[in-house]
């Protein structure tokens, strides 16, 4: 699996972190601010999924996803200014709630002992991983990101959102490295949508979240696993032979 890899890109949200449960959190708070009802909260994730999706080619897919929020909430806000509220609610959550997944600390630690160059490739914005680099405490304790990543891309390096491949080529780009050199930790359909699109190997890590997309997931990445946990013994059981 990761004989001949170099370099490891790991998605962030849902993959390394437990933060879609936040984002739920987030949404809701917003959806309620903006006047919206409880059948509108009842499908609040699902409805992030599908629509960041379907606005992935706007020059701002969270812009625009706050702005579809808006019209369905019927608020009469701009959608910089709901995008802006949206902001300052999750701002607290991302900074003491969110956490790494179980399993996924020990494994950057290990990788990184073995030689390897992980950094990470995410549609999260630069603001988000700043909180998440410099103020998380969760974060900080169990494995400091800038302790293990040697490069980061966030939302604003790319002008197309995950299930393009763009993240990727820039990261290969900036790394001088071929696709054979390369592999993928990703959580989501658009995440190995994106890694497939790029000619490079993946592992997707179940989360509840892509648990509708699951079938299509294993169907289309080279690797499965149900978390960190088995794919650190998976690995192990390779490398340490």
């Amino acid at each position: 699996m990761l004989k001949g890899k170099k370099y490891i890109i790991c998605d962030m949200d849902g993959t390394l972190i437990q933060s879609l449960g936040v984002w739920d959190s987030v949404d809701t708070a917003l959806i309620e601010a903006l006047g919206g009802g409880p059948e509108l909260v009842r499908a609040v994730g699902p409805r992030r999924e599908e629509l960041l999706r379907e606005l992935r080619e706007e020059a701002n897919p969270y812009q625009a996803y706050c702005r579809e929020l808006g019209k369905l909430c019927g608020s009469a806000l701009a959608p910089e200014d709901i995008l802006a509220l949206r902001d300052r609610i999750a701002k607290h959550k991302l900074t003491c709630e969110v956490k790494y997944r179980e399993g996924a600390a020990e494994a950057v630690h290990y990788l990184k002992e073995k030689g390897f160059v992980l950094g990470i490739a995410t549609t999260t914005r630069k603001k988000n991983m700043e909180i998440y680099r410099k103020t998380n405490e969760n974060l900080l304790r169990e494995a400091p990101i800038d302790s293990w990543c040697s490069f980061l891309f966030t939302r604003e390096d790319v002008s197309a959102i995950k299930p393009s491949p763009e993240v990727h080529e820039k990261v290969m780009a900036r790394l001088g490295a071929s696709p054979e050199e390369c592999f993928i930790l990703e959580d989501s359909l658009s995440g190995v949508l994106a890694a497939k699109a790029a000619h490079i190997e993946a592992a997707a890590l179940y989360d509840s979240y892509s648990e509708k997309d699951w079938p299509e997931i294993v169907r289309l990445a080279p690797y499965h696993f149900p978390g960190w946990p088995e794919f650190l013994a998976a690995v192990r059981a390779e490398l340490d032979r």
